[in-house]
């Protein structure tokens, strides 16, 4: 008796069979690019239309020719590094688009090779992220901590003297203070070294432990097969002093799988915090679960002058560094960037760099958050002493 499963499992198996004869591959492998799609077909070389079962469309759609195939229903050749693959289109409903009716077909020797060549080629295409602008000695502390303490030169020594495979970090501080972007710093460098790496957000956390097997759910957040870093963000709203927020459950299967996590090579884990560290369970900050605490406080003048220097050269040029230097003193880097923000805003209203009007502008933000309602959006209205017109009922917020 047929099956729906069976038509679609023989239908993709035809495929395969075609267009593996079509391209000349022996022993076909069929694969779902996903993410790795548009770095592979952009960095490969592009070969010769081929028909499925005598039929060809073409494409002409004009967006995304670089990556596209220009292939409706049929196949494409393609070649990177010695290997050739082929991507098959073959959608014949206008709703229907599935993995095994859309995918590529390499030789199941090259298959293996195919998909290294595929993670350097996402791994090149990404755009390089700055590191991030931390005190020097800080951010030394930060990389000694994590990247270097992953090496494997050093993470051998500390296995031959017994030592523990594992550190926790935690970065704490006022939001906006730039433990985002040391995270984000992190991460890059793990993908780089074809490391390990996981988020896990509160959501994430508490949808683990709704399961009907929340200890183990939660225990598979922290593990790595390998080496690699584990980013918890927001680890205030999963474990708060247990004196003062009655959670012991919650927090004991979080702590037991922290304990109780078993390493492979190398893991280290990155928490991130904005509430104060009198807040923190004092069992989650003792030796052995936190190694290190690094305080992300207001930038510096110096670490603004450097924020600064980052920013494009008209915006630098129009503005003067001293009086830029002296009223963002005590701002995150967070404002300061939505004070950048807002002088690009206003310049693509007036054509003037007007440093005064951003900072009237990000005052009068400010009260209307802290009132009923607010404007929403950018209004060039407002005028350099920060006068604000009275919203209209559709710009408000209820």
């Amino acid at each position: 008796m047929s099956s729906r499963v069976a038509d679609y499992a023989a239908d993709h198996r035809y495929l395969l069979d075609q267009a593996a004869h079509a391209a000349g591959l022996v022993d076909p492998v069929a694969v779902h690019l996903d993410e790795f799609r548009h770095p592979l077909i952009k960095a490969a070389r592009r070969g010769a239309f081929l028909p499925l079962i005598d039929v060809l469309v073409r494409d002409w759609e004009p967006n995304n020719r670089r990556t596209d195939t220009g292939v409706k229903f049929g196949c494409r050749l393609y070649q990177i590094a010695g290997v050739r693959f082929v991507y098959v289109e073959a959608d014949y409903h206008m709703g229907l688009y599935c993995f095994a009716f859309n995918f590529i077909a390499v030789a199941r020797r090259d298959y293996a090779r195919l998909y290294r060549i595929a993670r350097r080629c996402r791994r090149d295409s990404e755009p390089a992220v700055e590191p991030p602008i931390m005190p020097g000695e800080q951010k030394a502390t930060l990389w000694r901590n994590t990247i270097g303490y992953l090496d494997p030169r050093n993470l051998r020594r500390i296995k031959d003297y017994g030592g523990r495979a594992r550190r926790g970090v935690l970065l704490t501080g006022p939001p906006g203070n730039g433990k985002t972007s040391a995270c984000r710093w992190l991460w890059q460098e793990c993908r780089r070294r074809n490391w390990e790496w996981h988020l896990v957000t509160p959501d994430a956390y508490a949808e683990a432990r709704r399961g009907s097997e929340p200890q183990k759910a939660v225990r598979e957040l922290f593990e790595v097969e390998k080496r690699g870093i584990v980013f918890f963000d927001d680890m205030d709203l999963a474990l708060r002093d247990r004196e003062t927020v009655q959670e012991t459950d919650d927090q004991a299967v979080f702590l037991g799988a922290l304990d109780g996590l078993e390493v492979n090579e190398g893991v280290v884990f990155v928490f991130t915090t904005n509430c104060s560290l009198d807040l923190i369970d004092r069992a989650f900050k003792r030796p052995g679960r936190i190694d290190l605490v690094l305080q992300f406080d207001p930038p510096t003048a110096e670490l603004r002058r450097r924020l600064l220097a980052r920013w494009h050269s008209d915006i630098r040029g129009a503005l003067n560094a001293d009086r830029f230097l002296a009223t963002t003193a005590g701002l995150s880097f967070a404002e300061i960037e939505e004070l950048k923000n807002l002088l690009i805003l206003r310049f693509t209203e007036t054509g003037e760099w007007n440093w005064d009007w951003a900072l009237a502008q990000m005052e009068a933000n400010r009260r209307e958050l802290a009132a009923s309602h607010r404007v929403v959006g950018f209004d060039p209205r407002v005028g350099t002493n920060g006068a604000m017109p009275a919203p209209t009922v559709s710009a408000r917020l209820t």
